[in-house]
């Protein structure tokens, strides 16, 4: 069964749902985007790496998605540190928590080699 199981680059962050402002993310996910501590605390946000999709749009749709489940998944494009794009799945999931009265978004990333997108 190991000799069928490979490894994909993958990491975690948090993000403010309303915002897109990243809160944390460890190391897999600023091995693979190319970003640092310091890019996370001096107000990284989403649509640095999506920058060609409208981020209120995501959220309608995350909106709608979390009626139904606490979860959402997909396959889409986000770019690097370096304007690089990388295809990737993304495992969303809305936290039963507020943060300063904004609800937050937990995301597991795995980079994906070949794509339909």
């Amino acid at each position: 069964m190991a000799e069928n199981m490979h490894q994909i680059p993958n990491g975690h962050y948090s993000m403010e749902m309303r915002s897109g402002k990243i809160l944390n993310a460890d190391y897999g996910f600023k091995k693979m985007f190319g970003f640092t501590d310091e890019d996370v605390k001096n107000g990284l946000v989403f649509k640095q790496l999506v920058p060609d999709v409208e981020y209120n749009q995501i959220i309608d749709v995350l909106r709608e998605q979390f009626i139904v489940a606490r979860y959402a998944c997909f396959q889409h494009e986000m770019k690097d540190k370096n304007g690089n794009t990388l295809h990737v799945v993304s495992f969303i999931n809305i936290q039963n928590k507020l943060l300063e009265g904004h609800r937050v978004l937990t995301v597991g990333v795995a980079k994906i080699a070949d794509s339909n997108l």
